[in-house]
């Protein structure tokens, strides 16, 4: 029933047992605060021939006549979906946002709270990208953000004593959306979201196999392309370099890309590659300086210390 009401409103989701279980059920609150569970944006993904196998398998299983007790183990999660392009975003916050519509109505305040978050998205769909690109946790953070303001809104709804004592303030996130647009948004990520952003930075120094595990499958959000991509790229290993490493609530472009002009040259002449010391990897035609003398080293943590110093100040 709920498929055909998402077919009539043209709404591409195409949700698992468990979440149609949490539906049936009313258990809309997470079991951990932290960690996303029962009714969440992190489990509406646009469907597509991504997912569309797993599905497949799904009801395969949930129709067969003899189910191991491993197989209805994977058939009680739900898996975590972190979009890695604008639109998948767009598209998961709009699939949230029908579902939520339906139970409570279009006009309620949840219903109007993700039609808010949907057009900032859309229409700031290339500031959005842009972040992602030079933080690829920004999207789950966004994500976070959102799912979180809509449990406390729920939680503050199911324990308030008249409707006037619910908090709703929690639901207006325009400053929020500001410092989105102000390249200024900060939100810290639970261990149980991070954890799943890891695999889709890409090949690290230690997977030779591009993308594919020791298991024969590939990394969440590896692509056939990786096996290309990963002949062009270099990573950096000096340990000693971490330091330098963009920390969680840290951002990119804000704390050091807008400083590259005072970024120091190497004793060569060459300007220091900043994406391959602070991100950990960049290209191999890349022209810039990817080893540092002890010179060299001691100025480019002077950069670095002024740009984390220059970013804990506000600006006006």
């Amino acid at each position: 029933m709920l498929l055909y009401r998402f077919h009539a409103d043209k709404v591409a989701f195409n949700p698992n047992s468990t979440f149609i279980t949490n539906l049936w059920n009313c258990e809309f609150f997470w079991i951990l605060p932290d960690s996303p569970s029962g009714i969440s944006l992190f489990f509406c993904p646009e469907t597509k021939s991504l997912n569309s196998y797993e599905l497949e398998k799904e009801r395969n299983l949930a129709l067969a006549d003899k189910i191991n007790a491993a197989d209805i183990e994977k058939l009680a999660k739900q898996k975590v979906f972190i979009p890695t392009q604008i639109m998948d975003l767009v598209w998961s916050t709009q699939n949230f946002q029908a579902v939520i519509a339906l139970c409570f109505g279009p006009r309620s305040h949840s219903a109007t709270f993700l039609q808010e978050w949907i057009d900032h998205i859309y229409d700031s769909r290339l500031i959005y990208s842009s972040a992602q690109s030079s933080d690829p946790f920004f999207f789950a953070k966004v994500m976070f953000a959102i799912d979180n303001a809509l449990q406390q809104h729920w939680r503050s709804c199911s324990s308030a004593l008249n409707r006037a004592s619910v908090n709703d303030s929690v639901l207006h996130m325009s400053a929020v959306q500001e410092s989105i647009l102000s390249l200024n948004f900060t939100q810290r990520l639970p261990k149980s979201i991070s954890d799943k952003v890891q695999p889709q930075l890409g090949p690290g120094k230690d997977d030779k196999n591009g993308g594919i595990g020791k298991n024969g499958k590939r990394f969440p959000g590896a692509s056939q392309d990786q096996d290309k991509d990963k002949q062009d790229m270099v990573y950096d290993s000096d340990k000693s370099h971490q330091k330098w490493r963009v920390k969680e609530n840290e951002n990119f472009s804000r704390t050091f890309y807008r400083n590259q002009k005072e970024c120091p040259k190497s004793t060569e002449g060459k300007p220091i590659c900043m994406k391959f010391l602070i991100r950990g990897f960049c290209t191999k035609n890349c022209m810039r300086a990817h080893t540092l003398t002890a010179e060299d080293t001691r100025q480019f943590d002077e950069f670095i210390e002024g740009c984390r110093l220059r970013a804990l100040k506000p600006d006006f």
